[in-house]
């Protein structure tokens, strides 16, 4: 009988620990994920600021990429510096950024996308970056389909003009998006 209740108690544990993955413990690691997005977010921004000098907001890339930051760092806003989602987001962070934030950066990094996240209404952000994504699926469209090109292009330009107003129009937003990054790209050095 003590045998029986072993077997019963190991398949018990095995089946429960086996489920944790299901019931969201352990299982998908949201932090890191998101983590890893924001990591290579900033990998893209800090390419285009060192070849520019600035985050240009003309540049329909540089508005996605604000905006998957901006998206991917929300989890941030509510947690503690100690919490298994920061510290996996910060892990995260190294690896999306392919190694642009180190071990010594990441918590730093984190901070101060923390702070952003929590002091600053970055929804217009995120919506100019779902624009932008969607003009240049148009323009990419239209490079594929040759007749309509020069209507299209020509549409697209319009709405290129009108995301960068949108994005121009949320100065608090963007302004203290830009002083993050400055802050984090002076953290990256000469990388």
């Amino acid at each position: 009988m003590k045998k029986f209740f072993s077997i019963i108690l190991v398949v018990s544990l095995f089946v429960f620990t086996s489920s944790c993955g299901i019931l969201g413990i352990g299982g998908n690691n949201t932090g890191s994920a998101n983590g890893q997005a924001s990591g290579a977010a900033l990998k893209s921004l800090y390419s285009q600021y060192k070849t520019d000098g600035k985050v240009d907001l003309t540049n329909l890339n540089n508005i996605i990429s604000m905006a998957q930051l901006v998206n991917n760092i929300q989890g941030l806003g509510s947690v503690d510096d100690k919490s298994k989602f920061y510290t996996d987001f910060a892990s995260g962070l190294i690896l999306g950024s392919n190694n642009l934030v180190t071990q010594q950066t990441s918590n730093p990094v984190t901070n101060t996308l923390q702070t952003l996240v929590s002091g600053t209404d970055l929804s217009a952000i995120a919506a100019a970056g779902l624009a932008a994504a969607a003009q240049t699926q148009q323009t990419q469209q239209a490079a594929a389909q040759t007749q309509q090109a020069a209507t299209t292009t020509s549409t697209t330009t319009s709405n290129v003009a009108n995301t960068v107003a949108a994005i121009s129009e949320t100065t608090a937003g963007v302004s203290n998006t830009l002083s993050s990054l400055a802050t984090i790209f002076s953290l990256f050095g000469g990388n």
